[in-house]
């Protein structure tokens, strides 16, 4: 395996561990700051708007000031803002720290561009995008059980463990990562997000991969938002039962992209017709779990839709940046993750209304994935 490429996905490992620590200590964080849950969750507004930024800021600055000095100063100020929270035990200071650390910790941005820059072939970057998301499945497996052993010693054991992972990463970097950016272009950075999306949904064909990219996302988020309250209110099965869930589907998307990416689906099908795989599975999948009733059976079709989905994200990345000049590419990779983004924030908003309203979430996102249909049609049809 190239050098870079297994620095980047041990980088990215160490990052994901660190990434959603926040989440499995919520409970301990309560007593330990002696605040409301409401005032421990303004965590999450935070990260949104420090996600953003970061997604267009870090991005950018790869590109111009090189990706080893921007990804070295990431995990530098990742590591000082994870060792202020167990040092200064004071919710603002919390707060601040895990702002700071959501800007500089969320440097994905900068590893699929690293990522693009070492792939010699659409092929080869779908494959190790694949890697990438892989990894942040995977997660859902390891992450929780992983920092849960640790709460068992003190609330703020996790965090020391964060710091440890983020100095790991420090003398990685420093010591091991080769500068892989080799289209060096100083410009003035760019700041006007909508500008820069409405730019690109005027070029014919990436347009239609954009809108399509956008839909299945967020189809994807209105069920996967409210799994939990949609299994206890129709199932009445416990919350531990959508933790075991979920774990599997962990696992799943895991093996699917470490193994099946470059071993089965890149080897037997083109990019269309992954495509036209991923939207017509996922429209079946939906439309039959809007229909079964057994508990076994819908669990069951929950996972099988998985592979598919595992699909969704390194192929449509890698066939727009495979479409997209080369001294663009952060830039529609900053919109990329920008809109799914937002599907991550309008997913969760249309998956509680729904579930309120007795509308059946997995009928209503089919209705999204039809209408990506439509795009991926045309795109067939610009091709030819």
């Amino acid at each position: 395996m190239d050098k870079n490429k297994f620095i980047i996905i041990l980088v990215w490992f160490l990052d994901v561990l660190s990434m959603w620590i926040v989440i499995p200590t919520l409970p301990e964080l309560v007593k330990f700051y002696s605040v409301s849950p409401q005032m421990i969750s303004y965590w999450v507004a935070v990260y949104a708007l420090c996600a953003l930024l970061a997604t267009s800021i870090l991005w950018q600055l790869s590109d111009i000031y090189w990706r080893k000095k921007i990804l070295l100063l990431c995990v530098i100020w990742s590591f000082i803002s994870s060792l202020i929270i167990p040092i200064y035990p004071i919710y603002l200071v919390f707060l601040i720290a895990r702002a700071v650390n959501w800007i500089t910790g969320w440097n994905i941005s900068i590893l699929q561009s690293i990522i693009s820059d070492i792939s010699k072939s659409k092929e080869e970057r779908a494959k190790n995008m694949g890697i990438i998301w892989a990894i942040f499945g995977g997660w859902f497996i390891f992450g929780p059980l992983f920092w849960a052993i640790l709460l068992h010693f003190w609330p703020m054991m996790p965090y020391w463990f964060m710091a440890v992972f983020s100095l790991v990463e420090v003398f990685i970097i420093w010591f091991l990562f080769s500068e892989t950016n080799e289209h060096i272009h100083h410009r003035k950075i760019k700041f006007n997000l909508i500008k820069q999306l409405v730019e690109h949904l005027k070029i014919p064909r990436l347009n239609y991969f954009m809108i399509s990219f956008f839909l299945l996302v967020t189809a994807f988020y209105i069920y996967q938002s409210v799994l939990p309250l949609y299994l206890s209110k129709h199932y009445w099965v416990s919350g531990s039962f959508s933790g075991y869930v979920m774990a599997t589907s962990g696992l799943v998307l895991a093996l699917n992209q470490w193994l099946l990416m470059g071993r089965f689906w890149l080897k037997k099908f083109n990019s269309n017709q992954l495509i036209f795989i991923i939207n017509i599975s996922l429209l079946i999948f939906y439309l039959l779990l809007t229909i079964v009733e057994p508990l076994y059976l819908f669990v069951g079709l929950l996972i099988l839709l998985l592979p598919f989905r595992a699909l969704l994200n390194p192929v449509y990345q890698s066939e727009i940046i495979e479409y997209t000049e080369v001294h663009k590419r952060w830039e529609i990779m900053w919109v990329l993750t920008s809109l799914q983004s937002l599907a991550m924030f309008i997913g969760p908003l249309l998956g509680w209304l729904l579930l309120e309203k007795n509308i059946s979430i997995f009928g209503f996102s089919a209705i999204f994935i039809i209408i990506s249909i439509i795009f991926v049609a045309k795109i067939v049809r610009f091709e030819s």
